[in-house]
């Protein structure tokens, strides 16, 4: 079988502001509970430069904290929606010194011919089809005065396209391997029913 690649959309900003606004997570709070417990284990040694050589550490905490949250808000979806609220994967890039962290929402595979004569530059129509889905049923959770200012648009994420090596797939409880396993995304290739 030839290379596979994963198209989808990078959504951690959009994400976040979607839990931030849309279902109360603080972020910044977590984030100062983390350093006060830094600050608690290094005791008299803690310094800036710490708090300086933490902060990727952190972010990349947020990130992965989206992953169980969203995980949360999706056990309160109707059984419909959370067919398409796929729990986003996470990838890291290197950015200046350090690690950076994304989330991202697959929403096909291909193989690898494709991906690498430029036919996947933009998203073909089944991509988005399926970020649509994953977008209409994630706002119909969000609470009717916030919407405006909390829901996922389409123009705040971004098409990529991926190699499955490098995406890591979030930590599923039982009730969701159930439901995401095998990924939607790969069932077509493998004749497995959507």
């Amino acid at each position: 079988m030839p290379p596979i690649v994963c198209t989808g959309y990078e959504l951690t900003d959009a994400l976040r502001r979607y839990l931030e606004v849309g279902h109360g997570v603080d972020f910044d709070e977590e984030i100062a509970t983390a350093i006060e417990e830094d600050k608690e284990l290094r005791g008299d040694a803690y310094d800036e430069a710490d708090e300086v050589a933490l902060a990727p550490q952190r972010a990349m905490g947020v990130v992965w904290s989206c992953q169980q949250h969203f995980s949360r808000v999706r056990e309160g979806a109707p059984a419909e929606d959370r067919k398409v609220l796929e729990i986003p994967y996470s990838y890291g890039k290197w950015a200046e010194d350090h690690r950076k962290v994304y989330l991202f929402v697959p929403t096909g595979a291909y193989f690898n011919e494709d991906g690498t004569s430029g036919v996947l530059k933009t998203p073909r129509e089944k991509d988005l089809k399926a970020i649509q889905a994953f977008i209409d049923a994630a706002n119909s959770l969000l609470p009717e005065a916030v919407r405006d200012e909390a829901s996922l648009k389409l123009e705040d994420l971004r098409f990529e396209v991926h190699t499955p090596r490098s995406l890591l797939q979030p930590a599923y409880k039982r009730d969701e391997r159930k439901e995401l396993l095998p990924p939607r995304h790969l069932r077509p290739l493998f004749d497995y029913p959507e």
